[in-house]
């Protein structure tokens, strides 16, 4: 995975920096992703916190999680566009929108997370763990 990662939102409105590499990357099928990325899943990106910068202003939707714990879901109030994904339970930690970012080509799935809710016609990533949850951090 490469050290270094730009991305943003579909607008432009809103640019981030990553400064070190991923430490996964996965698929989420929870209940909570699946709307806010209007697919029947999402694609991230974990991180750690302190790795990132964000330009512009952001708009933050609290939710509970698939979880049942708060988690805090950052957007670009002009667009819509879903940035980031950050749970209470990992401070350290937290996921970025692999759709957001500039160059991704390089992304695949190591990980899927609440495989018990994954689309019947969506069949497991080859090689990925499967968590009935988040994983174990």
């Amino acid at each position: 995975m490469p050290n270094h990662l730009t991305g943003g939102c579909m607008c432009g409105a809103v640019r981030y920096s990553i400064s070190a590499a991923p430490i996964a990357a996965g698929l989420c099928h929870c209940d909570r992703c699946r709307p806010q990325s209007g697919s029947a899943f999402s694609t991230v990106i974990m991180i750690r916190r302190s790795t990132i910068e964000i330009e512009g202003e952001t708009a933050v939707f609290d939710d509970i999680g698939s979880s049942g714990f708060h988690v805090a879901r950052r957007y670009c109030p002009r667009c819509g566009s879903p940035l980031t994904t950050e749970p209470d339970v990992t401070p350290d930690l937290m996921f970025v929108k692999a759709g957001g970012i500039d160059a991704n080509e390089w992304f695949h799935p190591v990980m899927e997370l609440f495989v018990g809710r994954r689309r019947p016609w969506v069949d497991p990533v080859p090689g990925a763990q499967q968590f009935e949850g988040n994983p174990p951090i």
